[in-house]
C-alpha cells in the first residue's frame, strides 16, 4: 500500500494559514491523499475491488428497481 511521507524534523514556528483558500487547499490535499490510498488498495487487491464494485452495482440496481416499481401507477389494468 502507499505510505505517506513523514513531515518530521521541522522545529520552527508554523504560521497557521487562515481563510477559505487555506482550508480549501488543505481539503484538496486530504482528498488527494485519500484517493491515492484507495487507488493503491485497488491495485493491491483487485479481486476485492471488483467484488465491491459488483456489490454496489447490484445494490444500486435493486434500489432503482424497487423505486421504479413503487412509483408505478396502481390504476393501470393490463387486461381488457
Amino acid at each position: 500500500m502507499a505510505r505517506k511521507a513523514l513531515d518530521a524534523g521541522f522545529t520552527g514556528d508554523v504560521a497557521q494559514e487562515k481563510g477559505v483558500a487555506a482550508k480549501a487547499k488543505t481539503a484538496v490535499h486530504r482528498v488527494r491523499d485519500e484517493a491515492g490510498s484507495v487507488a493503491a488498495h485497488a491495485v493491491d487487491h483487485p479481486a476485492a475491488t471488483g467484488s465491491a464494485i459488483a456489490a454496489v452495482g447490484l445494490l444500486s440496481f435493486v434500489v432503482g428497481y424497487m423505486l421504479g416499481v413503487s412509483s408505478a401507477s396502481r390504476d393501470r389494468r393490463w387486461y381488457h
